[in-house]
C-alpha cells in the first residue's frame, strides 16, 4: 500500500488534494512541533474581488505538537469563515448539494484544530469518492519514506514544486483562471468531476 506522511491542511488546497489522491494510505504528521504561516490553518477562496486568505485563530505555547494546538473560538471566525464561502460560492453549481456538509462541520465548534482538518478531510474524501487509509504519526521521525511533510506550504509558489500542473475549469469570477484554490472551490464548481480534475491536474514529467 502506498503511503504518505504529511501534515493535515485546514480546506487544503489543490496541489495538496491532488497529491494525495496518488497514495492509498495518509498519515497525518501531529507530533512535529506547530509551526505559524501555514496551511494548516488557513485556505484561500476566490470571491468577486480578489482571492480571499481565511485563517483560523489558534492557541499554542511555543514548541508545542500540533496535536495539541486549539481553535480559538472567543474570536468570531466561524462567523467570518461561513460569510466568506457563503458570498463566495453561494451561486456556485453545486452549493446546494454540498454547502450543509461544511456548515455542519464549522457548526460543530470543534476545539482541536487536527480534528476539524480530520473532518473536512474526510468529507472531501467522501465526494471525491476516494477511500484512503487515514492514520496518525505515532511520534516524531525525522527522516521518514515517502516525506511530504511542509513541502506544500504557502511561502512559495506552488510553480516551484513538481507536484501540481494546473488544469482549468469554469470559476465563479473573472475571465482569468485562478489556480491552485481551496479543495472548497473545485467541488462547489464541478461537483462530481472534482476528482478527475484533481488526477488531471497532478503534474507529471
Amino acid at each position: 500500500m502506498s503511503k504518505i506522511i504529511i501534515e493535515p491542511h485546514y480546506l487544503g488546497s489543490l496541489e495538496y488534494y491532488a497529491l494525495l489522491m496518488q497514495f492509498e494510505e495518509v498519515c497525518l504528521e501531529i507530533n512535529d512541533s506547530f509551526p505559524k504561516q501555514t496551511y494548516r490553518n488557513r485556505a484561500h477562496f476566490l470571491t468577486a474581488n480578489k482571492v480571499q486568505t481565511l485563517v483560523i485563530p489558534v492557541r499554542f505555547e511555543n514548541g508545542s505538537p500540533t496535536k495539541d494546538v486549539q481553535i480559538d473560538h472567543s474570536q468570531r471566525w466561524l462567523k467570518d469563515h461561513w460569510g466568506a464561502f457563503y458570498s463566495a460560492y453561494g451561486k456556485a453549481p453545486f452549493f446546494e448539494y454540498f454547502s450543509e456538509d461544511f456548515k455542519n462541520i464549522w457548526d460543530n465548534k470543534i476545539s482541536s484544530l487536527i480534528e476539524l482538518n480530520l473532518a473536512f478531510m474526510e468529507m472531501v474524501f467522501k465526494v471525491l469518492q476516494r477511500k484512503p487509509t487515514i492514520t496518525y504519526t505515532a511520534g516524531y521521525e525525522a527522516r521518514p519514506h515517502n516525506d511530504f511533510r511542509n513541502v506544500v506550504n504557502p511561502k512559495k509558489p506552488f510553480s516551484d514544486r513538481k507536484i501540481y500542473s494546473p488544469y482549468p475549469y469554469p470559476q465563479l469570477f473573472g475571465d482569468t483562471f485562478v489556480p491552485n484554490l481551496s479543495i472548497v472551490d473545485l467541488i462547489m464548481c464541478e461537483g462530481p468531476n472534482a476528482a478527475q480534475i484533481l488526477m488531471n491536474s497532478f503534474y507529471r514529467d
